[in-house]
This record gives C-alpha cells, structure tokens and sequence, in this order.
C-alpha cells in the first residue's frame, strides 16, 4: 500500500505544474536575477592597493621615522603602492594623468596633495593624520617627560584574529532569504497533499476518502511524498546556486542540507495545516500561503538587506516566531561562526513548528466527517 499511495503521489506532484512553477522554476529564475543584480558588489567593497606619490626630495630621505612608516604600510599585503618622483612637477603631472591617487610633500610637515575626493584619498589623508598625532605625541613626552622613552619597551597589545574562516559577504543574506522562502513554498506541496484528501474539494478527494485505507496512513504517505518532492527541488536550487551561479556556502555543506530539509518539513507542515480547514476554498488557502510567506521573508530581509537584524534587535519576539528569519540565521549560523550552538537552537526552534503544526493537522483531519459524499 505504501509503495502505491507513496508512488502516485509523487507522480501526481511532479504533474502538478503550479506547484513546481513555485517550488522550482521561480527560485532557480530569482536566484539567477540575485546573481546578476548582486554579482561583483562584495568586490567592489574591498580596498585594493592603490598607488600614492612622495616627492623624493632631501626632506624625505632625511626624515627616517616618516619614510620608515610609509614604507611599512607599502608592501605587497599593505594600502599602497609607494612611488617616488625626483620633484613636484613630476609628481602633479602623475597626478593629472591618473598614475597616482595623491602625493605627498614631506617638507616640515608631511602635506598630501589631492584633486579630488574618494575612498582611496580618505585612506591616505587617515594614515597621514595618524602618523602625525603620534609624532606630536612622541614629541609632547620627550619634552615634558624624556626618562620615559628611556624605559619604553616596544609592546603588542593587539593581534588580528578572524572571527570566521569564511570571507565576509554582504549579499549572502539575500540568497539564504531565497532558500527560506523555497522552503516555505513547500506549503504548496503539502497543501496540495491535504486538499486530495477532503471530499468536498475534489473527487478525488472523495474517492480516497471512501477507500478502506487507514486515513492516518494516507496523511502520512501523502505528505512524505510531498516532502519528497519538495525537498528534491531545494537541493536542485542549492545544486545550481553553489555550482552554476558560484554561491559560497562554507565549508559546512551537510548541515546545509539538514537546514535545507528541516526547511522543507516547515513548509510542507504549514501548508497542510492551512488546507486541512474544510471551510477555505483552494484558491483562498493559495492567497494565505503567499500572504503570509511574503511577510514572513520580507521580515526575513529577502527585500530589504538587514532588516532582518533591525527586527531582531528592535522586536525580538517577532523574529523569534518568524520560521524564514529562523532559517536564514541558521545558514548565517553556518557561515560566519565556528560552533553550533547558535544554529543548533534555529533549527530546534524550526524543528517544533513543523511538529507542532503536523500534530494539529492530524487531530483536525481526524475529526473531520462528512454528511454525505
């Protein structure tokens, strides 16, 4: 009987093109746009070595604490490029060309020399401005206190760890709010599921219910195959996210899966638990799916980027019953941090949703009876 019941529903879901449009063909073309829309903005944050002028003159070989600092801060891994022109007219004629970004005059004081403003000049007028309060600094003590420099022992007292092995992204919560709301359009397998059950919405439905089956095992096989279905379309789109569009996911890509697959289980569950209301017809059941799947995605920042943590941060009991806020935690949980704990409690927490709203979907198709068929 399983294989039966199991085998035509799978055959049914496959049939049923609404569904799949949902589950499938809308998320694989969503993620396409993201990837288009998105792609080379996490790029274009990062700061690259940019070239930068000093004029190499008799100022600038004798001062050595300035040339020192400069050229500590102009290695391969440092902010720039360092060139040196034999004088100022070389230098504004570099500039002018575009071949550096700035240039600076050492002099008396160390003067940058810009045409214009941007990161790039930002950066360099910031370390300029901090080479030189410590040099007013260093010069304030010699001059009120100079045994102090005597007794002073070079000392670090910062060390630069990363909090992630993973590089930081800000477009990743867009495709994480992508698979949340897949997961939760698994509402429309497992309402689908429901509704070939009840006999006043279909013939089916009235035929099924009249079979000597055990209805318990029909819930059960239907919506196992439901799952089933739904849970193969998520690996597809998480397939073609990670291979064809190139979507980092870390290095925990198993427990991606289970997230995927918990995921799946909510919508399923919140799907079924809608349609089991023998009042609602099909396409009010539909309306709701999408109504609340809609917000519940938007809160999750599938529209916006970062209001997900406004919402946690300003109404946290709202993103706490939010099951798409909850899911793109846990992949943020995955990405960004070295334990489990933090993800291990997202999906407990979207674990008894789906169980919850499972159990209440079989005491109230239990109860259902039917005056006539």
């Amino acid at each position: 009987m399983f294989r039966n019941i199991f085998g035509k529903r799978i055959i049914g879901s496959i049939r049923d093109r609404g569904s799949l449009v949902w589950t499938l063909i809308f998320p694989l073309v969503l993620a396409t746009l993201f990837y288009i829309v998105f792609s080379g903005i996490d790029a274009a944050g990062m700061l690259n070595r940019f070239p930068l002028g000093v004029v190499n003159d008799a100022a600038f070989q004798e001062n050595v604490a300035f040339r020192t600092a400069i050229e500590s801060v102009s290695d391969e891994d440092g902010l720039f490029e360092l060139i040196l022109h034999d004088s100022v007219e070389e230098a504004n004629v570099a500039l002018e060309n575009g071949e550096i970004r700035g240039y600076i005059i050492v002099g008396e004081i160390p003067t940058l020399i810009v045409t214009m403003d941007g990161i790039e000049q930002t950066v360099a007028k910031t370390f300029l401005d901090r080479y030189l309060q410590m040099q007013n600094s260093i010069e304030h003590v010699m001059m009120t206190n100079p045994a102090a420099l005597a007794n002073l022992v070079p000392m670090e007292f910062t060390e630069e760890i990363s909090l992630s092995h993973n590089p930081p992204s800000g477009v990743l919560n867009f495709f994480y709010a992508l698979l949340a709301m897949t997961a939760m359009y698994g509402a429309f397998q497992g309402g689908t599921a429901i509704i070939y059950l009840q006999a006043n919405l279909s013939a089916l439905g009235a035929r099924r219910t009249v079979s000597p089956a055990k209805r318990w095992k029909v819930i059960f096989y239907d919506l196992l195959a439901a799952l089933a279905i739904h849970f193969t379309c998520m690996m597809v789109l998480l397939a073609f996210m990670n291979f064809v569009l190139g979507i980092d996911f870390g290095q925990q890509i198993g427990f991606v899966i289970l997230t995927c697959f918990v995921g799946s289980m909510l919508g399923i569950s919140f799907g079924a638990l809608l349609s089991v209301t023998p009042r609602l017809k099909e396409g009010a059941k539909i309306s709701i799916m999408l109504a609340v799947t809609m917000v519940c995605v938007f809160l999750a920042g599938l529209m916006v980027g970062g209001i997900n943590y406004i919402i946690a941060e300003r109404v946290p009991i709202l993103a706490w019953i939010n099951p798409a806020a909850r899911l793109v935690d846990a992949f943020y949980a995955l990405y960004f941090f070295d334990t489990y704990e933090r993800f291990a409690l997202n999906i407990v927490i979207v674990l008894g949703m789906s169980i919850v709203m499972f159990i209440m979907t079989a005491i109230l198709t239990r109860r259902q009876r039917y005056e006539s068929i």
